[in-house]
């Protein structure tokens, strides 16, 4: 094995276990929540071995930084987190790419407005637009010919309404 060929399976490697530990904290977030609806956090946190105001805390965190349910029929709440699901090895290609086809993505107006303007000013992204895809492709979480074949089919469907 070249020391290239070591030095990218130690990049897959680390991306992995990247995607891994966001993916483990929103998991435990959403657990909590679910575990919280049917019992006592006082229960709740006995049985994990925190404290109940850890608990409070950390679902209070999870509020202030939007952390959503995942919605019917996908793996992930946003097309971010269903890229990290499918580097962390929770998800398969083919399942990857047909959520992130499907996936009805928000409009970025902070695009459309800065390239009205011209403007170079960094903007916000919308969360759950197509941006997500694009910082998932970026950041190697999918590769390009996925990024090319989710993008063929959400101009499809984009077409299609």
């Amino acid at each position: 094995m070249t020391i290239a060929a070591n030095s990218e399976a130690a990049i897959a490697n680390a991306r992995r276990a990247r995607a891994r530990r966001e993916l483990g904290a929103l998991d435990y977030i959403r657990n909590i929540r679910a575990a919280v609806e049917t019992a006592d956090q006082r229960v709740v946190a006995r049985a994990l071995g925190v404290s109940q105001p850890a608990i409070s805390k950390l679902l209070t965190q999870a509020d202030a930084r939007g952390v959503k349910p995942i919605p019917e029929g996908f793996s992930g709440a946003s097309p971010y987190e269903i890229a990290e699901r499918y580097a962390a090895g929770d998800i398969d290609r083919d399942t990857m790419i047909r959520e992130l086809s499907v996936w009805p993505y928000a409009k970025n107006e902070g695009l459309a407005a800065a390239q009205a303007e011209w403007d170079s000013t960094p903007y916000p992204d919308t969360p759950g637009s197509f941006e997500e895809v694009g910082q998932a492709f970026d950041e190697g979480l999918i590769d390009g010919e996925a990024y090319e074949l989710i993008l063929d089919a959400s101009d499809e469907v984009s077409a299609s309404e």
